[in-house]
């Protein structure tokens, strides 16, 4: 695998990589002439550096991508863009993506791979792994960064790369953070036997997990029962935790190895929200980074605001994009609480209120499609920003009537 180097004087350490598999053979866009809208390459220095992966599988998040690569592009910053495997190459290439990449002095040189991912596999963890191997391995990455985040392609942060990095030099350095708005224990992991009984999430695997491996600290061979954790597939993870999971899942004696194994034997589903989140709670070095700020608690006494560092929407019925309309329960509700099909759903101008009250530094499933007029509005220069915003919600005392659920 070859890397090129972006344009030293505007992105030092920046890199764009698309990882593809698919061999269909290379379509000029008819639009290929048009003038680039390229990332505006801020070059102002920054407390902090970040690695970012940004992973794209359709036309929808690959449109999406754009913006969130405009925001994340400094020349402090490392920027991964995993395309998955599925997404014809064909396609890839005549998107604007793919233009800015190759044409704007920010972008850098396609490289091929080969992930496929396939929802409630393995495979749904592999470019988080490549990206993290990528950084630990590759020299002119290691070292070179201060936060690695994932993210999916409609996402958005918050707040200005600026803003961001003043933020986690001045609070946040400490921490491993693995979860999103709707943890059941907020900013730390939940234990399968933390959610009530009737969920499916305590019901989902056999618990714990059997695994055997060698200890990492004296090379004994080691018998675990694990817990599983559940959190979220997106992360913000220190470089030390970044080389562990790395290093560990090149050495099949692992602890990190044998859970993989037992994952992928044992075809336990939904294994991007637990992989990650499992090993670091069972690992004591690590565990103790992790926040233990509860559900509705600030992540620390000087960031009362700051409750979880994702914020999805996951709460009501919706009609996909070609007007199906959901009729299958994914979570049972427990006494007192509505049936309803979850989530995530877009965003929009009337989720601005939990937005704020969530403290979030990213949102989730925004789409210039759906709403773009959230591109207007984040990210911001200040935490003051955002909470200046209106409070702007879907139950701001209007009185409304939900009707019955219609039929196609």
């Amino acid at each position: 695998m070859v890397f090129m180097r972006s344009c030293i004087s505007c992105l030092r350490y920046a890199l764009v990589i698309i990882l593809l598999s698919s061999t269909f053979p290379s379509v000029k866009s008819a639009a290929a002439e048009a003038e680039l809208q390229c990332p505006p390459c801020p070059s102002e220095s920054a407390p902090v550096n970040f690695a970012y992966l940004i992973t794209v599988h359709d036309d929808r998040t690959l449109t999406d991508a754009l913006p969130l690569l405009n925001a994340v592009s400094s020349k402090n910053n490392i920027v991964l863009v995993h395309v998955d495997g599925k997404y014809p190459k064909a396609y890839y290439e005549q998107s604007e993506l793919y233009k800015v990449v190759q044409g704007c002095e920010c972008g850098a040189r396609v490289v091929h791979g080969g992930r496929k991912c396939e929802w409630g596999t393995w495979s749904m963890n592999e470019p988080v792994i490549w990206a993290m191997d990528v950084l630990t391995h590759e020299a002119k990455f290691k070292g070179k960064f201060d936060k690695f985040i994932t993210l999916s392609g409609d996402s958005l942060p918050t707040l200005t790369n600026s803003a961001m990095a003043s933020l986690f030099a001045e609070h946040l350095m400490k921490y491993n953070i693995l979860t999103s708005f709707w943890s059941e224990t907020g900013l730390r992991p939940t234990r399968y036997n933390e959610y009530p009984k009737e969920w499916h999430k305590r019901n989902a695997y056999r618990h714990p997990i059997g695994v055997a491996y060698k200890e990492y600290e004296t090379g004994n061979k080691v018998m675990k029962r694990v817990d599983v954790y559940f959190g979220s597939q997106w992360m913000i993870l220190n470089p030390d935790l970044v080389e562990y999971f790395a290093v560990s899942l090149r050495d099949r004696d692992s602890f990190a190895s044998a859970l993989k194994r037992a994952y992928i034997e044992q075809k336990r589903v939904v294994t991007d929200e637990t992989f990650f989140p499992t090993l670091v709670m069972n690992e004591e070095r690590f565990k103790g980074t992790v926040p233990t700020a509860e559900r509705g608690e600030g992540v620390c006494e000087e960031l009362e605001w700051l409750k979880s560092a994702r914020y999805e929407r996951m709460d009501e019925h919706a009609p996909s994009p070609k007007g199906v309309l959901p009729d299958k329960q994914r979570i049972k509700a427990i006494e007192g609480i509505e049936p309803r099909v979850w989530g995530p759903y877009f965003l929009g101008i009337y989720d601005l209120s939990d937005i704020k009250e969530s403290g979030a530094l990213f949102i989730r499933k925004v789409s210039l499609a759906v709403e773009p007029n959230l591109y207007n509005i984040f990210p911001k220069g200040s935490r003051e920003e955002v909470e200046n915003l209106p409070n702007i919600s879907w139950h701001n005392e209007i009185d409304f009537v939900i009707s019955d659920r219609p039929t196609l």
